[in-house]
């Protein structure tokens, strides 16, 4: 904060804008030149101290500006390799006294030079992304968005050089409301206030301007980069404000319920992504919700991006996706007891159970009455008992090995009951310790008659009668207070509890129909209670009831997969089918050659022969019905070729543009020639070949993001989302040994390091050996013109060596 005359102002800098870290792949003008140095007689710096002070400040991985600058406004689209991913840094909040101004014995301070020469670049090299109040240009409450910085950032960083009435106060309420991420530094002070004497201070040196001292600037960056580096890498459980290592039973403050409408700022980010991932994930757009959680640039909503992220890519059966996500989410508050229960659960669900059992275990050390995390272990071992006896074919066997490993289904039982109790209006627990109570009885009954009773089974039976009632009455109460509301969870264990207890199959099939009307078209909903229904049908336990449930939720499950899948066709598939999903074909390549191409790789003569190779590639896939292709573009050559040979073939393709139909037609196809531009336009009308723009579905890329590298990310998280890597193919018309040139070379070989930074394959087909094969053609032919005839001559070897695959 500013003070000035009781008011917030913000300051001028003379600092030079730096480019942004991805240069444009389209030809734009220079950007605007900024703001000319202050005049010597205002900065009191003589030039040559100035330029001393700007070079050391520079850090020593900072790019030359006028280099940047020169490649920013390049003519042609030749640019250079970047990172494959977009950057996103930790945030600094910096507090600190603005403009100039003097300490209690005399000596000046320029703290807009202080920031601007020395803490930004120290943040910076750190790893962070710095930034202080007067930078905000959105219009809002400053107040509010200045608590909620200090709320809400990763790092504060905080000046306390001079006794300014702002600085501590700044300070006081990052103390109080966040017990890490603080680092103090200072200048020329002989002491600290009593209150903060015994917190680690770094000191810094300036000169008598007040300004960074140059001899000392680089130490000085260094030292406070390593400081915050070294804060931030310290143990979680670290405690860095002096508040809660003094008052230990101090709670940090849940900082999303602090969450405020006036800090539009903040939220407005969050809110938008939100948005867009809940359209993603009605469509099952998984690839859509990937790369629009990747490109979170503002740490501050980080975990709440995360949460929701997770949910959504469970909700789509992609536990493997959650996993990582959750994971992810830990590296950032791995306290997150949200995080850790779902790490446990997904690692259950993609087969990992010891690690998971494991995970739940020593969070419930931490959290011992945490109810999700009961439940989840109650389910755990509900899979080790169905994983016991599941795919056993004869009914009778399957039977017996569900009776003789029923141990496993008590356990399960006691978890969940232990789960419900602690919570009785959480009815997810209870309703499962009553349907696999019901299991026990009826496995017991059915197999166990002729053994001595188990005290187990007689305990479970004994208890089922109190806990029907208990579930009736609170769930029937929540649907009337609730009415339309009612979420699908709830209306779906009240008909779970119907079809185990009424003989009525109309109101158990009305119970279940209003379920699915809640369900909102969510598969993942109708599958996890599908599952359910299979394990009753599975043991033999009420079947007439239990086949018609089944036959009512698959029905609805064909319907919403018909509907979201797009099939030409609305033949059912197998469920089976709808589980592993088909392979996806991801393709990428160069452009055909034309005149002002400035890197010939694509011969125009040579087409007949590319379309040969990449048809033989597309025949060693065998795709089938299930397969899908996806393209990062449509560009006259090979990408078009590419998808003329799949609707050939029958085989469905999935266009990723990054701009609008005519934009890309000019940038990528006319060049070419006529010809191809109606080539693009046949193949993207064909009834095989859907198109989706960038811009419309996931809205602008981030400032500096690259335009056309976040199209081909877009378009590997949607190969991705058709079950993982281990089904992503990636066939490239590529030549490995040309890793520079124009923008076709670039995108094309940033697609195929993409691929290997997943850990995919890649089949290559080489184009430049077509051109080798016509110079050595003509050389050979030379060469046997000019030689005299001879019966004694030896065959002309080869004078260009060709690479081949």
């Amino acid at each position: 904060m500013t003070e000035t005359n009781g008011k917030t102002t913000k300051t001028e800098t003379t600092e030079t804008e730096k480019p942004g870290p991805a240069v444009s792949l389209i030809a734009t003008p220079p950007p605007a030149a900024s703001a000319p140095p202050a005049k010597e007689e205002e900065t009191g710096q003589d030039p040559a101290q100035a330029a001393k002070i700007a070079n050391a400040s520079q850090p020593a991985s900072a790019p030359d500006a006028q280099a940047a600058a020169k490649t920013t406004a390049l003519p042609s689209p030749e640019i250079d390799s970047g990172p494959l991913h977009p950057e996103v840094r930790p945030h600094a909040f910096v507090v600190m006294p603005f403009g100039k101004k003097k300490g209690a014995d005399g000596q000046p301070f320029d703290f807009n030079a202080i920031y601007n020469i020395l803490i930004k670049p120290a943040l910076e090299e750190a790893g962070f992304e710095p930034f202080r109040a007067d930078e905000e240009t959105a219009s809002g409450d400053i107040l509010t968005d200045m608590f909620q910085e200090l709320l809400l950032a990763d790092m504060v960083l905080c000046d306390l050089s001079i006794d300014n009435a702002n600085a501590f106060y700044e300070l006081g309420i990052r103390h109080a409301l966040r017990k890490r991420g603080v680092v103090h530094i200072q200048a020329g002070r002989a002491y600290m206030p009593f209150d903060i004497f015994n917190v680690r201070t770094l000191p810094y040196h300036i000169t008598r301007e007040g300004e960074p001292d140059p001899d000392y600037i680089r130490s000085d960056i260094k030292a406070i980069a390593r400081m915050v580096r070294d804060t931030w890498a310290s143990d979680r459980d670290a405690i860095h404000s002096p508040i809660y290592n003094l008052l230990s039973g101090l709670k940090e403050p849940e900082r999303k319920s602090l969450q405020t409408p006036l800090a539009t700022g903040f939220w407005r980010e969050y809110n938008e992504w939100k948005e867009k991932v809940n359209i993603a994930q009605r469509q099952k757009h998984i690839g859509d919700i990937l790369l629009l959680t990747e490109e979170i640039r503002n740490p501050l909503i980080r975990e709440e991006a995360i949460s929701d992220v997770g949910r959504a890519l469970a909700n789509l059966g992609r536990h493997e996706l959650a996993l990582a996500q959750y994971r992810k989410g830990l590296e950032v508050n791995s306290a997150n007891l949200e995080f850790r229960r779902e790490e446990a659960f997904h690692l259950n669900r993609i087969g990992r159970v010891d690690e998971a059992i494991i995970k739940i275990e020593n969070l419930l050390k931490d959290h011992p009455n945490d109810s999700n995390s009961i439940t989840y272990l109650g389910r755990i071992y509900k899979e080790m008992w169905t994983e016991s006896w599941k795919k056993v074919r004869n009914p009778a066997e399957r039977l017996k090995q569900a009776f003789d490993s029923y141990h496993w289904l008590i356990k399960s039982v006691d978890i969940y009951m232990k789960g419900f109790k602690l919570d009785l209006n959480d009815y997810y627990p209870g309703i499962n310790a009553f349907t696999l109570s019901m299991l026990a009885v009826h496995l017991a009954d059915k197999l166990g008659a002729n053994k001595s009773p188990d005290p187990d089974i007689a305990r479970i039976r004994k208890t089922l009668p109190s806990l029907r009632n208990t579930l009736l009455f609170g769930l029937e109460s929540r649907i009337v207070i609730e009415g339309d509301k009612a979420d699908y969870w709830t209306l779906v264990s009240y008909a779970e509890l119907k079809l185990l207890t009424s003989d009525d199959i109309d109101s158990i099939i009305r119970a279940y129909r209003k379920a699915i009307t809640a369900s909102r078209r969510n598969l993942f909903f109708l599958n996890s209670s599908l599952a359910q229904l299979e394990i009753l049908k599975a043991v033999g336990l009420r079947t007439r009831f239990v086949n018609a449930s089944i036959k009512l939720i698959e029905e609805e499950i064909a319907r919403v997969s018909y509907g979201e899948s797009g099939d030409l066709s609305p033949a059912r598939k197998t469920r089976k089918a709808k589980k592993d999903g088909g392979r996806a074909l991801l393709f990428t390549g160069y452009m055909v050659d034309y005149p002002r191409k400035s890197k010939k790789v694509f011969p125009a003569d040579k087409e007949s022969e590319i379309r040969q190779e990449i048809r033989k590639k597309l025949d060693k896939f065998k795709p089938g019905p299930d397969d899908r292709a996806f393209l990062a573009g449509l560009s006259a050559g090979s990408e078009i070729i590419f998808a003329e040979l799949c609707t050939e073939m029958g085989l469905k393709v999935k266009v990723y543009l990054p701009m609008s139909d005519s934009s890309y037609v000019r940038e990528f196809i006319s060049p070419a020639g006529e010809t191809w531009v109606d080539r693009f336009y046949k193949i993207r009308n064909h009834p095989l070949v859907s198109e989706i723009n960038q811009h419309e579905v996931l809205g602008a890329p981030k400032e500096g993001d690259n335009l056309y590298e976040r199209n081909n990310r877009w378009a590997l998280y949607s190969a991705l989302g058709r079950g993982g890597i281990g089904k992503v193919r990636l066939i490239a018309v590529a030549n490995e040994t040309i890793l520079s040139g124009d923008r076709d070379i670039h995108l094309t070989r940033h697609m195929i390091e993409l691929m290997r930074d997943t850990g995919g394959m890649v089949e290559f087909i080489n184009p430049s050996k077509f051109i080798y094969n016509v110079i050595d053609n003509a050389l050979e032919r030379l060469i046997l013109d000019a030689k005299p005839a001879s019966s004694h001559s030896k065959p002309v070897k080869k004078i260009h060596a060709m690479e081949k695959k």
